[in-house]
């Protein structure tokens, strides 16, 4: 899967299903992945009513941090972009959030397209489950722009594919979001982020790490990171300028040949996740190993799961705990 640009910020969001068949429904949703979160409607018009409540109830991500933009006035565009963009892990409704809809083209009461028709304004994205003679209207809906996916729905592979494209679609989902939050500031993101090899090597960490949610907290490339179960830990990512920057501040702090030895070499890396000012020498005392990542330019980086910002963990909601939540919701649904 190629990807042009890591999200500035990224958690687990919600997939709706919609299919007036209630027996595919049910006989579908057993072959998801048990890490989706999703709400399954089997009356495309209670989806529609869904999707207008959540989208008067809940600003999308773009829209609550350009929103909470000016509350931070002391700090430049982009300290505020990035505390904005953290600050969304005290969110609880985040992974409420509608990325993605998967709706079927033969329905009774609306046909599949139309249904799309009725949601374009929003940003979500979406999957049309077409049968062999829908396909030639399905893909004039793709040309057209009003959906972004269509799957056969008797494909042997039908799970597999909604799955990758579920994945694919809510990363854009997500792309889209920091793009309009970096075009409406006049910003440019961190340049890894649009690393091929820094892509590879970030996905590669979020994988074996088990890494679900990802809120950029610098202008080279950090973020900070959560688990299914919320546990913290952050990538610290500095590029060889700015590793250059703290080698010229160490020397001028007066800091120990040793010291001054690891900067140089590329041993060690600041633990901030700012740039620091010619009158701060806190970071000396927080240095982190380092590894050096040689893609389009040079980065060094550090993985530590030590708390490197000020964060109330006790008001942190894990995914694990919203699935939990959903799951009871859902099996009350389809039961009734």
């Amino acid at each position: 899967m190629q990807h042009s640009l890591i999200p500035a910020c990224y958690f687990p969001s919600t997939v709706l299903f919609i299919d007036d068949s209630r027996n595919f429904l049910l006989n579908f949703v057993l072959q998801l992945d048990e890490w989706l979160a999703y709400r399954v409607f089997d009356s495309p018009f209670n989806a529609l009513d869904h999707i207008h409540k959540k989208h008067c109830e809940l600003a999308t991500f773009s829209q609550r941090c350009l929103d909470k933009f000016t509350d931070l006035k002391k700090y430049t565009t982009r300290q505020q972009v990035n505390t904005l963009l953290h600050s969304e892990i005290y969110n609880p409704h985040r992974f409420s959030e509608i990325s993605v809809i998967v709706v079927d083209y033969a329905m009774s009461e609306i046909d599949g397209l139309e249904f799309c028709h009725k949601i374009s304004h929003t940003p979500i994205k979406k999957i049309l489950l077409t049968s062999k003679s829908d396909e030639q209207a399905a893909r004039a809906a793709f040309n057209a722009g009003l959906i972004d996916c269509y799957i056969p729905k008797k494909d042997p592979n039908v799970a597999d594919l909604i799955t990758h494209s579920i994945n694919e679609l809510q990363r854009q989902y997500f792309q889209g979001m920091a793009k309009s939050i970096f075009h409406e500031l006049s910003l440019t993101p961190p340049a890894c982020l649009q690393d091929k090899k820094f892509i590879t090597f970030f996905k590669q960490l979020c994988d074996e790490k088990g890494i679900v949610e990802f809120y950029l907290t610098d202008n080279t490339g950090s973020f900070l990171l959560l688990d299914q179960d919320a546990q913290i830990s952050f990538l610290i990512v500095k590029s060889d300028e700015e590793r250059m920057v703290y080698l010229e501040l160490a020397r001028r702090y007066g800091a120990s040949n040793e010291l001054i030895n690891q900067l140089s070499k590329g041993e060690k890396i600041p633990a901030v996740t700012q740039l620091a000012d010619s009158s701060n020498q806190d970071w000396l005392t927080s240095l982190l190993p380092a590894n050096q990542l040689t893609a389009n330019n040079t980065y060094w980086y550090s993985y530590s799961d030590e708390l490197l910002l000020d964060i109330n963990k006790e008001e942190l909601l894990s995914y694990h705990h919203h699935l939990e939540e959903i799951d009871a919701e859902e099996l009350l649904l389809l039961s009734s």
